[in-house]
Formats: structure tokens, C-alpha cells, sequence
């Protein structure tokens, strides 16, 4: 008799949630840096980031349910939700940018200084993105013990993003001496690219 392999996403939701709650969460990191009062600049790892939010939007038919097949779509919202809150609310942020304080758009500019780490970040992004993508040809890939790690990956991709918000909108702005995030910025990168790829 042959067993039945059991797979669990992690966190027993549907597939596609821990990723949507994370593209979600890099998105607010954007419109709150656009939208803070302070002289800031959108740090250039979150374009990295940024880029595993149109992963989440190509999953769709994949590794994520279309809208019109039985399985639940992401947090079990109607079909296209969480894309239809990402675009409509970047878009929002966006016009009123425009409208309101026009001199913001700037900030979409990386400063010069910055742009010599751009490989850190493809690096991290890369490499995160293909070790994940990897686990997918592992032979114990459905095993519980492997789906309770993926579980911990999606906790901990969550958490660090959090920090991210906290460190980019309100440690590092209230510190006379900015801290150099290159470090931290790169293993940002590299822990979410992760996620995503070995749920792609």
C-alpha cells in the first residue's frame, strides 16, 4: 500500500498567503518611505524587493490558484485581492505624490552613493531566490519535518521584514549618524528571495 503524501503550505494557509502577506508588507515599506515627511530616499534594495512582488503576480496558475479553480485563493479573499490592493494602492500613493508634493518623486532616484552596492543585492536576490527554488527537487520535500522549516522560513521572512519597516522608517531616521545597511539590507534581500523561491 502506498502512502499518501501529504502537503501542508506552511502555516496551514492557502497557497500563495505567506507570499502575498509579504508582498504585502514590502509594498507598505514603499508607499510609507514616499509618503514620510522627512528627507529620505528609497533605499535601493527595496527594488530588489520589490521584484519578488511581480514573482507573487506571475504565481497565479502556478504555485497559486486562478480565481476560477476550486482550491482557496491567497487568505482565502476573493481571487486577485491582494493585486488589486497592491496596484490601486500604489497607484493611490503615487498620485497623490504627484499632486501633493511632487518633489518626493525624487526619492524613486537611488543616491549615487548606493548604486556601487546594486550587486550585493542582485547577489542576495539571486542566490536566495535559486537555493529556495532548489529545495523543490529535494527527495523530502513533503516530509513534515522540511514543511515545519518552510513554515519557520515564512515566520522569519515575515519578521525580518518588519524589522526592515522599523529600522528604514524609524531608527535609522531619528539617528544623527545614519547606519550603513548594507549588511543588513543584503540579508533582507536574501532571506525573502528564499521564501519566494521555494514556494515558486
Amino acid at each position: 500500500m502506498t502512502a499518501t503524501v501529504v502537503h501542508r503550505p506552511p502555516l496551514g494557509l492557502p497557497p500563495g498567503s505567506i507570499r502575498g502577506l509579504l508582498a504585502i508588507q514590502i509594498t507598505l515599506i514603499f508607499w510609507m518611505l514616499l509618503l514620510a515627511p522627512d528627507e529620505t530616499k528609497i533605499p535601493l534594495n527595496l527594488y530588489f524587493l520589490l521584484a519578488l512582488v511581480m514573482v507573487f503576480f506571475v504565481a497565479h496558475g502556478k504555485s497559486i490558484a486562478r480565481r476560477d479553480e476550486p482550491t482557496p485563493s491567497p487568505l482565502w479573499l476573493p481571487g486577485g485581492t491582494i493585486r488589486f490592493l497592491i496596484l490601486a494602492g500604489t497607484a493611490a500613493v503615487i498620485t497623490y505624490i504627484a499632486v501633493k508634493h511632487p518633489e518626493r518623486l525624487d526619492r524613486l532616484t537611488p543616491r549615487p552613493e548606493e548604486l556601487a552596492n546594486w550587486k550585493y543585492y542582485l547577489g542576495a536576490l539571486a542566490v536566495g531566490f535559486v537555493l529556495g527554488y532548489g529545495t523543490r527537487i529535494l527527495p523530502f520535500r513533503n516530509a513534515w519535518v522540511f514543511q515545519a522549516f518552510q513554515a519557520w522560513i515564512a515566520i522569519i521572512a515575515m519578521a525580518i521584514l518588519f524589522l526592515h519597516f522599523v529600522f528604514e522608517v524609524i531608527i535609522n531616521f531619528s539617528l544623527n549618524v545614519q547606519i550603513d545597511p548594507v549588511a543588513w539590507h543584503t540579508i533582507v534581500t536574501g532571506i525573502t528571495a528564499f521564501y519566494y523561491g521555494s514556494r515558486s
